[in-house]
C-alpha cells in the first residue's frame, strides 16, 4: 500500500516466492502518466508487441540471480534499460537475493533513493526512470535449515555472516519491512486469509488517501520527502518516547527511524486513521526488528 521495500526470509517451502508473485494481483491500477512512462520504457527495450497499446498493469520483474550488471542496471551497446527500469512503477523481485552478485545489489542503492538510474557512456550521461518497489526473498542460511524444528542447520557462524553480508548493510538499511516466513503445517492447508479482491480494495483506498494528501499524482509513503516527514508522520510525546527507546534497543540508524515512521503511516492509512497510533507504531517496529543488530536471524 505504501510501496515499501520488503525482505522475506525463511526456510524453503514457506511460500516466499508465491507471496511475492501475488503482489501484482493486489496492486492499485496505474495512472495514465504512469502507463505512458512504463510503455515508453518497454518500447525502448524492444519488449512492446506491435499494436499492443498502453501497458495498464504494473510491471513485475523477476530476474535470475545470474543476471549481469548491464542486464540489471541498463547499458550495453544499444544503451537499453535494465531490469530496474523495466520494473518502473511496479515490483522488482529478487528471489534468492544473497546469490546475486554483490556489485549488482550495491548498485541499486542510488536508483532506489532517486527513482532513476544514470549511465555514463563516451562522456555523455543518460538516465532511465527506475522508481520500483524492491521485494527480496532469501533462505535464512546457505543450507536453508536455520529455524526449522524438523531439520538441523550445519552452517557455521562464519558461513552465516558471509551469506548475509552479500546484501550489505547499506542496502539492507533501505528495506522497510523484513519478516520471517516458516513453512506452514498440514493443518494450515486450505485456510484462507481473505480474498485478493478485498486486499486490493483496502490497498486502493490507502493509495487514494496518499494521493489526496499530496495533491497531484501518486506519492507513496515510502517516498515521503524528509522535509515533509514531521508534518505527515506526527507522533504524540508518548509515541516519541516509545520510538526513541525502540531505536536504541534495535540499534536503528537515522534512516531506520525514518523507515519505521513511513511504515507506520502506511499502516494507519490502511486502517483509515488520521494519525499514527500506538498499534501502528508497534507493528512498524516489529517489521524492522530483524537485521539491524545482527545477521544471525531465525525464523522463529
Amino acid at each position: 500500500a505504501g510501496r515499501h521495500n520488503v525482505l522475506i526470509f525463511g526456510p524453503p517451502g514457506g511460500g516466499k516466492t508465491m507471496a511475492a508473485q501475488r503482489i501484482p494481483s493486489i496492486q492499485p491500477p496505474m495512472t495514465r502518466e504512469e502507463s505512458l512512462e512504463v510503455t515508453r520504457i518497454h518500447s525502448l527495450a524492444g519488449l512492446l508487441p506491435t499494436d499492443s497499446g498502453l501497458i495498464r498493469e504494473r510491471p513485475f520483474r523477476a530476474p535470475h540471480h545470474s543476471a549481469s550488471l548491464e542486464g540489471m542496471i541498463g547499458g550495453g551497446r544499444t544503451l537499453s534499460p535494465g531490469e530496474i527500469s523495466l520494473a518502473h512503477c511496479g515490483t522488482l523481485f529478487l528471489g534468492e537475493a544473497p546469490e546475486f552478485r554483490r556489485n549488482i545489489l550495491q548498485s541499486m542503492r542510488e536508483p532506489m533513493e532517486e527513482g532513476r538510474v544514470a549511465i555514463v557512456r563516451a562522456g555523455r550521461r543518460y538516465w532511465f526512470p527506475s522508481d520500483f518497489q524492491l521485494v527480496m526473498a532469501a533462505n535464512p542460511c546457505p543450507c536453508g535449515n536455520l529455524g526449522r524444528d524438523d531439520k538441523i542447520c550445519l552452517c557455521g557462524r562464519d558461513e552465516l555472516f558471509r551469506y548475509w553480508r552479500r546484501l550489505g548493510g547499506a542496502l539492507l538499511d533501505r528495506i522497510d519491512i523484513r519478516f520471517p516466513l516458516a513453512p506452514p503445517g498440514i493443518e494450515a492447508a486450505g485456510v484462507s486469509a481473505g480474498t485478493g479482491a478485498a486486499m486490493r480494495e483496502r490497498i486502493a483506498a490507502a493509495a487514494e488517501i496518499q494521493r489526496r494528501r499530496w495533491g497531484a499524482g501518486p506519492a507513496w509513503n515510502a517516498r515521503i520527502p524528509p522535509a515533509r516527514l514531521k508534518y505527515v508522520c506526527v507522533l504524540t510525546a508518548d509515541l516519541e518516547d516509545i520510538l526513541k527507546n525502540a531505536a536504541a534497543g534495535l540499534r536503528l540508524s537515522s534512516r531506520g527511524v525514518v523507515s519505521v515512521l513511513k511504515t507506520a503511516r502506511t499502516i494507519a492509512d490502511l486502517g483509515g486513521a488520521a494519525r499514527i497510533g500506538k498499534d501502528h507504531l508497534y507493528e512498524a517496529l516489529q517489521y524492522r526488528r530483524y537485521g539491524d543488530g545482527d545477521f544471525l536471524w531465525s525464523a522463529d
